[in-house]
């Protein structure tokens, strides 16, 4: 694993933010009776990150993709299936400065090559690891049945 420079690398060192990810479109299943990961309908998220901080932060980011509705197969269905993380990739964060980590920075840095093109349903996490705290705030946007629905989650670290 790569780490910034300014990343200790002893354990208990570094925050660890793990934020949920639904972007897409979740179809109509073929049979009423057939559960699904969520509800048909299209899904955003949009992860906000700030430094609160009078100094710049260095971090890591990566994804770890846990669902692709164009992967399941019969065969795959009803088993847990383990996902290895995409590659990390380095931010930095200038005193307080802001980022956002959407669907399309999803789909397209962090899980380059290993998720399919939008608007085809995934989900997962993204995982941020940075040694200093951060601001991170998930909200998630979902539209069904003529209905739009909005929440918000911050993202509490665990200690690695």
């Amino acid at each position: 694993m790569t780490t910034p420079s300014n990343c200790p690398n002893e354990p208990g060192s570094l925050l660890v933010y793990a934020a949920k990810f639904v972007c897409g479109v979740m179809p109509e299943l073929p049979q009423p009776t057939e559960e699904g990961p969520v509800e048909p309908g299209s899904y955003a998220t949009a992860i906000n990150i700030h430094n609160p901080h009078a100094k710049t932060v260095v971090f890591l980011k990566k994804a770890v993709l846990l669902f692709d509705v164009a992967a399941v197969t019969k065969e795959q269905e009803g088993f847990e299936v383990p996902k290895q993380p995409s590659p990390l990739h380095r931010a930095e964060l200038l005193p307080d400065w802001g980022m956002e980590i959407d669907c399309r920075d999803i789909r397209q840095e962090l899980l380059k090559g290993q998720a399919p093109p939008a608007p085809i349903f995934i989900k997962g996490w993204v995982i941020i690891e940075s040694p200093d705290l951060l601001d991170v705030v998930a909200v998630y946007t979902v539209r069904a049945a003529n209905d739009v629905s909005i929440a918000t989650d911050r993202v509490i670290p665990t200690r690695r």
